[in-house]
């Protein structure tokens, strides 16, 4: 799943490369991007989610090891050595929270920008359509 990941993400810098080339002045200019943003912007649903992923399943690793390592620690202060037993995995589990928080906000700038676009485009072909804001 890693290898798709990264495969997904080098895909989306290439989306998002060709999208910036097209010139947001002009109704065509502005479709096209909109379908290179689009395609970018699925793929960052996917990655989200794959991220979304990762983070639980490290969550769910860091609270079995948890509940072993108290379970299994001899008499004394069983939840230090829990703690104690947990604690490279909480730094990686933060690394995979932030990872996680990154893309859904990136998946939703996105969105935003997408509607932006699709808003712009509408107003733009209303105003060729209909002969502009001076007929």
């Amino acid at each position: 799943m890693e290898d798709q990941t990264a495969a997904y993400i080098k895909e989306i810098k290439q989306y998002r490369a060709i999208a910036k080339e097209y010139d947001d002045d002009n109704p065509g200019g502005i479709v096209k991007k909109i379908q290179y943003l689009t395609k970018a912007h699925m793929l960052m649903g996917r990655v989200s989610a794959h991220k979304d992923g990762d983070y639980k399943r490290i969550y769910n690793l860091r609270k079995r090891v948890y509940a072993e390592a108290k379970r299994d620690a001899l008499k004394g202060d069983k939840t230090n050595a829990a703690e104690l037993a947990v604690l490279n995995l909480r730094v990686v589990e933060a690394e995979a929270y932030e990872s996680m928080h990154l893309w859904r906000n990136e998946f939703a700038s996105m969105t935003e920008h997408l509607h932006e676009l699709r808003l712009r485009l509408r107003v733009d072909l209303n105003t060729y359509i209909g002969g502009g804001p001076d007929v």
